[in-house]
């Protein structure tokens, strides 16, 4: 592969060199330099140049790399050769097949792309060929994966029945509305949209939805498995499907459609945002632009979630609301790292919403960050207009700023200190963590007893958990709770296991695993007042205060909340005793087929 580039004719025309702006190398990584011929070509775009196997890309952001570039093609064939300029912020690829290269071309005409926020622009070359002149591993890497990629025949076109329906799968929904016209508005800018098919499986959202033809499936795919709908929820993973178009909808409502027979209209293209979701915190699906996600094609299988997305902008109610936050730290003699105060204002907006939409900025793309709509903030009941005091977590500040941590954190899994180790155990900690998020895994350290690391589902669910539990008290203690370095909670060998290390993934006792749950909109600080559900109408007010004494907690309150006695609260006299109280109590069977539920309350008695 090169780092520099000679047309076949160039070697015996010097001055042709300097004319094309095409220097030769002085090193094994000299820079392209495309002045001359390329660029005063791009700049006449009405000169058509004659197609060729050679692609011009202009108007790259200056950090684009190798891989990046070589993911634009993979959709259309193999690529023969690439040559990449960061100094002049062009590439030229070199296409195997010519009948490749210009549907490459035509496609990105119609469907322009967008790299680190910034419109590519892809021509024809007046090279016809990129020969080779020095090696350059990067190009090499990255041509090589593309093409392995591309060899797999992900969408059937060298088998000859190419797939134009994709298989989309949307996980940690965290409460939120999921239609056709949400996925339109992500979708329809990589093609056109036949038809949308929405279901429910398990639990879980899938959608089948029909492109026009297998190029634009393909491209959607790459672009937009791995990324979220709203930030920390709404992933999306998207594959061929083994169903093939076209797709019936046999009944249109939200879930499904017919875009041939029934086109979405402009009203419904401009409909407001679900009312459960924050207006402002939205993200851009009716102006996303198509964006290349790919930082390291070192994966043979597109399908797993390509890494190297970055951050979005904030949200400007989110921005405001954090800057507040900072503010009121400032006064109250705290340190917020700029990630702390974004982070934190993000929860204070999922938990005046009544937790439904965990931290729904816009995904990190640059086209993705244009509102489908705002509000000021303090207008939108998701926001607060101003943050109290109590607002802050007693030791939040030190669990985003101990350490080097300096930006948001991303781990799913929480290391916890602090932790009275004559009575911490796997259960307890899955337990209290359990009411914020569904834990995987609880490690306790063998050689730190008083220190444990807990994974959940997801980074969300782990600062949700960060948020409210950090400087709460346990059995005497405050814990300290920060984000781990890790990410995955290791299991111990058979032979070494002592009973300090469980895995959760299967218990039945999360409880977050449905879509849509309930619970996800009764998430509350600890509190020394508990909410009990769950409990059989031939329970008494008695039965439930000998419950509470049995494992030595004295109840100083007690109200039952509704005529059939089902739920009710319980106040003890202090958090601590409230935590601990809920840890031993938590899903204690009442009777044969009734266990106890146990959270905390947002009221007191």
């Amino acid at each position: 592969m090169s780092s520099a580039i000679c047309p076949l004719s160039m070697t015996s025309k010097r001055k042709r060199d300097l004319d094309d702006g095409i220097a030769p190398p002085r090193s094994r990584h000299a820079p392209m330099e495309i002045e001359s011929a390329e660029s005063k070509k791009s700049r006449m775009d009405h000169i058509a140049a004659l197609p060729s196997r050679v692609i011009h890309v202009r108007n790259m952001p200056s950090d684009v790399n190798e891989n990046e570039i070589a993911l634009l093609a993979i959709p259309f064939g193999l690529i023969k050769n690439m040559v990449l300029s960061k100094k002049n912020n062009q590439a030229l690829i070199e296409m195997e097949v010519l009948e490749d290269a210009m549907q490459l071309v035509t496609y990105y005409c119609k469907y322009p792309v967008m790299l680190h926020g910034k419109n590519i622009i892809l021509q024809f070359s007046t090279h016809t060929h990129l020969e080779l002149t020095t090696e350059n591993n990067a190009i090499e890497n990255a041509v090589k994966n593309a093409n392995r990629i591309v060899q797999q025949d992900l969408s059937g076109v060298q088998a000859g029945a190419p797939n134009s329906v994709l298989r989309i799968v949307i996980d940690n929904i965290m409460g939120q509305q999921i239609n056709h016209v949400i996925l339109y508005k992500i979708f329809h800018r990589f093609g056109k949209i036949l038809r949308v098919l929405i279901f429910l499986r398990s639990n879980q959202y899938q959608c089948m939805l029909e492109f026009q033809n297998h190029i634009q499936a393909f491209v959607a795919m790459l672009h937009l498995n791995g990324q979220n709908i709203y930030t920390g929820c709404c992933s999306l993973r998207v594959e061929f499907s083994r169903t093939r178009g076209p797709l019936e909808v046999r009944r249109e409502n939200d879930k499904c459609r017919d875009y041939t027979v029934s086109p979405l209209l402009e009203d419904e293209l401009n409909s407001p945002p679900p009312a459960n979701v924050p207006v402002n915190q939205l993200a851009a699906t009716a102006n996303f632009q198509p964006n290349m996600i790919g930082q390291n094609l070192a994966v043979v299988n597109p399908m797993t979630n390509i890494p190297g997305m970055g951050t979005a902008g904030a949200v400007p109610g989110i921005t405001e609301l954090a800057a507040q936050l900072t503010m009121l730290a400032q006064q109250s003699g705290l340190a917020l790292s700029p990630a702390a105060a974004a982070a934190t204002a993000s929860f204070m907006a999922l938990t005046s919403q009544g937790g439904a939409s965990g931290s729904c900025m816009p995904n990190a793309h640059p086209g993705a960050a244009t509102m489908l709509a705002g509000t000021p903030l303090g207008a939108s009941p998701g926001i607060p207009a101003m943050p109290t005091p109590q607002m802050l977590p007693t030791a939040l500040p030190q669990a985003f700023t101990g350490g080097n941590q300096t930006s948001t954190p991303s781990s799913t899994v929480l290391i916890v200190s602090n932790l009275n180790e004559d009575k911490v155990y796997p259960d307890a900690l899955f337990t209290l963590f359990g009411v914020y998020g569904d834990v995987n895994r609880v490690k306790i350290m063998f050689n730190k007893k008083d220190t444990a690391l807990v994974q959940f589902t997801d980074p969300q669910q782990a600062v949700t958990a960060l948020y409210y539990l950090n400087g709460q008290p346990l059995w005497g203690k405050p814990l300290k709770i920060a984000v781990s370095r890790f990410n995955v909670v290791q299991m111990p060998k058979e032979d070494t296991d002592v009973g300090l290390t469980k895995d959760y993934a299967n218990s039945p006792l999360h409880r977050f695993r449905k879509p849509h749950s309930k619970n996800f909109q009764n998430i509350y600080a600890p509190s020394n007042v508990l909410h009990l559900s769950n409990i059989p109408p031939n329970i008494t007010e008695e039965e439930i205060r000998v419950l509470f004494e049995s494992k030595g907690y004295e109840v100083s309150g007690f109200k039952f909340m509704m005529k059939d006695k089902r739920m009710a609260l319980v106040q003890l006299s202090s958090v601590d005793l409230a935590i601990q109280a809920l840890i031993a109590l938590h899903n204690c069977q009442l009777t044969e087929n009734s266990h106890l539920r146990i959270s905390f309350s947002k009221m007191g008695i």
